[in-house]
């Protein structure tokens, strides 16, 4: 009896290149155990404060008095109840740097997501039409751009007020001229390539040329970028809820917890420092990972030390 052939089978080398090809990356990027290294730690960092419900020991919330200021573990007077300490309310370091997480990395995540979509599709645009509005919307962005990054942030956020809706909004702002500029240099290189112009003579529509043959070719650089972007919008985060700007308490950020320890630093500097160091290895396992993708995508870059 003859059967019908299933129609997942008639190109049955699509999925097995796309396969070869990410096995291939993924044994150039576990070649560096360095940068393997860096992502397990940052792999580690957003699973637990994804999952910060079920690995947090105590209620980030939680008020003890009596246990106000207690070391780390291996100091006198550490309890393994609290590894990471108590901060001056009593409130475990530990569970609030790991929900602490959640704010820092969710916000940079969506202000890279938001900035990220309006920069590309304002680039793509304004490279492939060209024009005045090309060159109005260049104007614009290197007058933003003139001005320093946390300082415009710092002022907007002054004028509408604190908390994390404003934040993401404001930081979007600052943020999508980068993507903006970095779509639109690429795409004024791609739309004279040939593929562009067989795929215009053949009367493609110049939304189906943007979207089907330009932007597959700038997404591996526009991933680095975005990784990048991530580092900057996390120290920003930081910056501003530090200043009371950002994450209003009693949440727990990263940046808060250093702004409310910081009057203790020296009788009790774990407050401070253990919020800082999930700062600085969160920043430092992100750029490590950045610049071995770059490395690992970027043809002029593969296989230097």
């Amino acid at each position: 009896m003859n059967q019908t052939v299933p129609s997942a089978h008639i190109h049955p080398g699509r999925n097995s290149v796309f396969d070869r090809a990410f096995f291939r990356w993924l044994k150039a990027y576990s070649a560096d155990w360095f940068a393997t290294a860096a992502l397990g730690l940052f792999v580690v960092i957003i699973v637990g404060s994804v999952f910060a419900n079920a690995f947090a020991p105590h209620d980030p919330f939680q008020q003890n008095l009596l246990m106000r200021l207690k070391p780390p573990v291996g100091f006198e007077g550490g309890l393994w109840r609290y590894p990471f300490g108590t901060d001056l309310l009593g409130r475990d370091i530990l569970s609030r740097v790991m929900y602490g997480g959640r704010w820092s990395l969710g916000i940079g995540f969506a202000v890279v997501l938001i900035g990220g979509a309006v920069g590309t599709i304002v680039g793509l645009l304004t490279g492939y039409f060209g024009g005045r509005i090309d060159a109005a919307v260049m104007r614009y962005i290197d007058f933003q751009t003139s001005i320093p990054y946390f300082l415009l942030a710092l002022t907007i956020m002054a004028a509408i007020g604190p908390g994390v809706r404003n934040l993401v909004i404001v930081l979007s702002i600052g943020s999508w001229p980068l993507f903006a500029r970095f779509a639109r240099s690429i795409m004024l290189s791609l739309k004279s390539q040939a593929f562009i112009e067989a795929a215009r003579v053949g009367g493609a529509k110049e939304m189906t040329i943007m979207v089907r043959h330009a932007f597959p070719n700038i997404l591996s650089p526009l991933t680095t970028l975005s990784t990048l972007e991530l580092s900057r919008i996390i120290l920003s985060e930081a910056g501003l809820s530090y200043l009371g700007m950002g994450v209003q308490p009693p949440n727990p950020a990263w940046g808060l917890m250093v702004s409310e320890a910081h009057d203790y630093v020296a009788t009790a500097n774990w407050a401070v420092t253990i919020p800082g160091l999930f700062i600085l290895l969160t920043v430092l396992s992100i750029n490590i990972c950045a610049n071995r993708l770059r490395r690992s995508t970027d043809p002029l870059q593969r296989g230097r030390a």
